[in-house]
């Protein structure tokens, strides 16, 4: 008996009888014994029956640490594909090395241990040929993969997890090729272009038009992408405004990164756009407000000292005059609050007029007219001269009797914004021997506010006044 690696060998050969190709075979593994026996992988020898001829002690610890029974061929009922399925004898790398006399070459499977654990492993199977070329066996080395693997599916789920985040970050991101053609972006990116740029024809950037802060033109070729390419330098935070193809427009800070590779050539770059259309109206607005916080301070203060002027001019009834004033600067006020509900940016006119109203009762006036949205400017003017007029209504007019009625109307024709105030019902309006503050203040505000007209009639059946200011000025 001759001991070949370990295990027992009959006289008889492996098919009966000796044959010169076996014996040769068992000189070159013992010569090479101690060979195999330092290699960190694993080695074993198979016939061309897949009988198990010679092993080194690592193949034992990948087989799970039990070597194959003498004679017999590796555990195959322990062995699994890549997808868990359990793999027969004959789908074993070396069983089709020896069915197909062609290699098998880094072919993963899967070895679970006696304990339960499953190692992955990357086998390479030979097919092995005497001289007169025919097939006698087949020779498998066994690689222990498993952390390999493991740090394999860990880096695609990292790849995943931030493909994950690319996609669903609410920051524009897109990648170009060094010549900055666009080759990925993501669904931030399409939002904020307004359209899905075309793979690999794109240059530098996805927008349909871009402009300078300052509002002139900019070409793709000088966007910050494309200098970032070009000067290959890292920028941070160039402004600019995009507009998309239905016309609306935005702004963003962007900041394109050249990408390098392994020798430091430039192989793309990344961009990522933060829109920042909110933001800038915001400052636009804030700029606008204190602009016009100012402007009105200014004109309130010059409309307080008119008030006071007028209200206190005749000496008379003092408490009069007091509540003249009180009621002048309320309407003033009420003025101010409805456009700060609107954020100083306009007041529709019939809230304007049913806020006039108010105080004296809800059936005392019928108000109709379109939606008309003031200005800034026309919204206190037409809240002072209605106060003055519903003032006057109330003292001497219509609001002064228990039936009387007030009917305000309003239209826009051409160019022109209309408004008519007509009482009914009330005591027969006297024509006053002087004008007094109400009518020189209405005409005043009227014509130098929005640039208007006044005009009042003393009817028989009320008062009646009508006032015409240009869409310009009011709107």
């Amino acid at each position: 008996m001759d001991d070949v690696g370990g295990m027992q060998m009959g006289e008889a050969g492996l098919y009966g009888r000796p044959a010169v190709a076996e014996v040769l075979l068992r000189r070159a593994f013992q010569s090479w014994e101690g060979l195999l026996e330092r290699l960190p992988i694993g080695v074993y020898v198979c016939d061309r029956k897949g009988v198990v001829l010679h092993y080194n002690s690592r193949a034992v610890e990948l087989w799970g640490g039990t070597p194959p029974p003498a004679g017999e061929s590796p555990p195959f009922e322990r062995t699994f594909h890549t997808d868990g399925a359990q793999m027969t004898a004959e789908q074993s790398p070396v069983s089709v090395a020896l069915a197909t006399g062609a290699p098998v070459k880094d072919r993963e499977v899967i070895i679970q241990q006696l304990d339960g654990r499953r190692t992955h492993l990357l086998a390479n199977a030979e097919p092995l040929f005497d001289e007169a070329g025919r097939l006698i066996g087949a020779i498998n080395c066994l690689q222990d993969v498993t952390e390999l693997r493991q740090a394999r599916e860990m880096l695609r789920n990292r790849q995943a997890w931030t493909q994950r985040i690319v996609e669903t970050s609410p920051i524009a991101i897109y990648q170009t090729d060094p010549e900055g053609r666009v080759l990925s972006y993501n669904h931030a990116a399409v939002t904020l272009w307004g359209r899905e740029p075309k793979l690999g024809e794109d240059l530098w950037c996805g927008s349909h038009k871009l402009y300078e802060p300052e509002g002139a033109p900019l070409p793709l070729d000088r966007c910050s992408m494309a200098v970032a390419l070009k000067e290959r330098r890292q920028i941070a935070g160039a402004e600019a405004i995009f507009e998309r193809p239905d016309g609306t427009r935005g702004a963003f800070l962007a900041y394109p990164t050249p990408l390098a590779g392994a020798d430091g050539e430039v192989v793309g770059a990344i961009n990522m756009l933060v829109d920042v259309t909110e933001r800038k109206r915001a400052e636009d607005l804030q700029k606008t407000l204190l602009d016009e916080l100012n402007h009105r301070v200014k004109n309130t203060l010059a409309t307080v000292q008119s008030l006071a002027a007028h209200s206190f001019h005749d000496v008379g009834d003092p408490a009069g005059m007091r509540q003249a004033f009180e009621a002048r600067l309320m309407a003033l006020s009420g003025a101010h609050n409805r456009l700060a509900e609107r954020r100083w940016e306009a007041a529709d006119l019939g809230d304007i007029v049913a806020g006039v109203l108010t105080p004296f009762g809800a059936d005392v006036a019928i108000c109709e007219g379109p939606s008309v949205q003031l200005s800034t400017r026309a919204s206190v003017t037409f809240a002072m001269v209605l106060h003055e007029l519903a003032t006057n209504a109330a003292r001497h007019g219509a609001l002064s009797a228990p039936l009387g009625r007030l009917l305000v109307h309003w239209t826009r024709a051409g160019d022109f914004l209309f408004l008519e105030w007509r009482e009914t019902d009330g005591p027969p309006p006297a024509q006053p021997a002087r004008r007094g503050f109400g009518l020189r203040f209405i005409r005043g505000a009227v014509e130098r506010e929005l640039t208007g007209q006044v005009e009042v009639d003393f009817a028989e059946s009320g008062l009646r006044c009508r006032i015409s200011a240009p869409i310009s000025a009011t709107v």
